[in-house]
């Protein structure tokens, strides 16, 4: 009876301590991001890329969802389309004039690495790029350093120089005022992100390559560029909720702790302590 209360108590406790906090961080207001990752010429990157902006969607209170194109063709309840690092000849017509829609209508649209060289026939997407990727990028991969350009909400608080190593693709036209904000460039001045001055568009040359992704301060460009695509005014704010629940889920957190460590004695004394007394008193009544 005593291991059969012990266990239960542990199991509730535990379900409490796991469910509520995750219940909270649900009920916010997130944007909402499609993120599709058809034609990637590296399948192992993008599914690291995936891994590491679903860490920072669980951290930075918006929602990713992995679709494929066929999803494009509606929109509806979603915030921003990603398109990470797709390639080739992926989109039908209707898809097509799905995203022009949707961004037109003031949606948002984050592309990295490939996704320039995505549908090279689709007029309107190299228009809205503002730019025109050459081909094949830039092999062997190498390192360059990357500079940030302060005073825009997507690079704030990156103050320091990157250094990333890619197959780098340069661009001709490049991006250029008034219709288009230059972000970051190469020690060289070339362009390497930039956003649109007439839709909410943002995009890295940077993300091809595996160890990108593991960077701190590259999440950050992408998740601030995401939060803009958004149309998000406000600050990004860090979910804290896995990491230290608020009260009373973190009291209940320390009880199953204790709960376990303690292999529930603490946690039924009252419990096992009554047993005791009521075998001491059945034996009084029958003497």
């Amino acid at each position: 009876m005593r291991i059969v209360l012990r266990l239960t108590l542990v199991a509730v406790l535990a379900c409490v301590s796991a469910l509520a906090p995750a219940a909270a961080a649900g009920a916010a207001d997130q944007p909402r991001v499609l993120a599709v990752t058809a034609g990637n010429v590296d399948a192992e990157t993008a599914q690291y890329a995936l891994e590491r902006l679903h860490m920072e969607a669980r951290r930075w209170q918006f929602e990713l969802v992995e679709g494929e194109p066929s999803d494009l063709a509606d929109l509806g309840g979603f915030d921003v389309v990603m398109l990470l690092n797709t390639s080739g000849d992926i989109l039908d017509a209707a898809e097509r004039e799905s995203v022009e829609s949707f961004v037109e209508g003031g949606g948002g649209l984050v592309a990295t690495n490939t996704a320039a060289v995505t549908e090279p026939d689709w007029t309107w997407w190299q228009e809205a790029l503002g730019a025109t990727a050459l081909e094949p990028p830039v092999t062997p991969a190498h390192d360059e350093e990357v500079s940030f350009n302060a005073g825009n909400p997507i690079t704030e608080g990156l103050d320091e120089d990157l250094e990333l190593k890619e197959s780098w693709y340069f661009f001709d036209p490049e991006p250029s005022e008034p219709e288009s904000t230059v972000l970051a460039r190469m020690e060289s001045g070339d362009p390497v992100a930039w956003s649109s001055e007439e839709h909410r568009l943002f995009y890295s040359a940077a993300g091809g390559w595996f160890d990108t992704w593991g960077e701190r301060d590259f999440l950050q460009l992408v998740r601030q560029g995401i939060w803009w695509a958004a149309g998000e005014t406000g600050p990004m704010e860090q979910f804290t909720g896995d990491a230290a629940p608020p009260w009373p889920y973190t009291f209940t957190f320390i009880l199953f702790v204790l709960a376990v460590a303690g292999g529930g004695s603490i946690a039924v004394w009252r419990l096992d302590r009554a047993e005791p007394d009521a075998e001491e008193a059945a034996a009084a009544g029958a003497v």
